[in-house]
């Protein structure tokens, strides 16, 4: 068995405290059990094989699940990780965007950046793509150049495909997960 395969049978969709959302678990981001540090880095070094790493300056992860990925992204490919955060701090040049749907907060900051800078994001899953697209937008709005992004686990959907296409974004999926898997639906969804 490869490792997409490994991988995707110890991916679970479970529902959220309420039922309300539904979560995807699985061994690669730390969220919920330990991180399988070989699969991570297998799939981490096989997505690094990808990128023109000369291409980009900083490798850009969000929490809570795209942390420990973009760390692992950045560390293999030596470039530096900036993380984004929901710490309502103040400073100059501070990067804003909103992520409607999260149960946690629903602004993210980036510091650090400049206008010029080169930037990567890499992302434990990507289920509609909403928040990528709305991190894109306001990293370019900035004056950062983005048009790749690394993912672990992606819904293989039309949906996602066309919003990063429409984005002009091309994207890297690790290990492709059937539609199935989605924790809300794809089709339509404007985030």
């Amino acid at each position: 068995m490869d490792l997409a395969e490994t991988v995707r049978r110890r991916v679970r969709l479970v529902s959220g405290a309420g039922g309300e959302k539904r979560y995807l678990i699985h061994p690669l981001n730390g969220r919920f059990h330990a991180v399988d540090y070989d699969a991570l880095d297998t799939l981490v070094r096989s997505l690094a094989a990808r990128i023109d790493v000369g291409a980009i300056d900083y490798v850009v992860g969000f929490p809570e699940g795209g942390s420990i990925p973009a760390y692992a992204f950045g560390h293999a490919v030596g470039r530096p990780v900036i993380l984004g955060s929901r710490l309502p701090i103040d400073e100059p040049d501070t990067i804003t965007f909103e992520q409607s749907d999260a149960g946690l907060g629903t602004t993210h900051r980036l510091h650090g950046l400049k206008s010029g800078d080169r930037v990567l994001i890499v992302e434990d899953e990507l289920t509609n793509g909403g928040m990528t697209v709305n991190a894109v937008r306001a990293l370019r709005k900035a004056g950062i150049a983005i048009d790749q992004v690394v993912t672990l686990l992606a819904i293989e959907h039309p949906a996602l495909w066309r919003r990063m296409a429409a984005e002009g974004l091309t994207l890297h999926v690790g290990v492709p997960l059937p539609p199935h898997y989605a924790p809300r639906p794809l089709d339509g969804e404007t985030g």
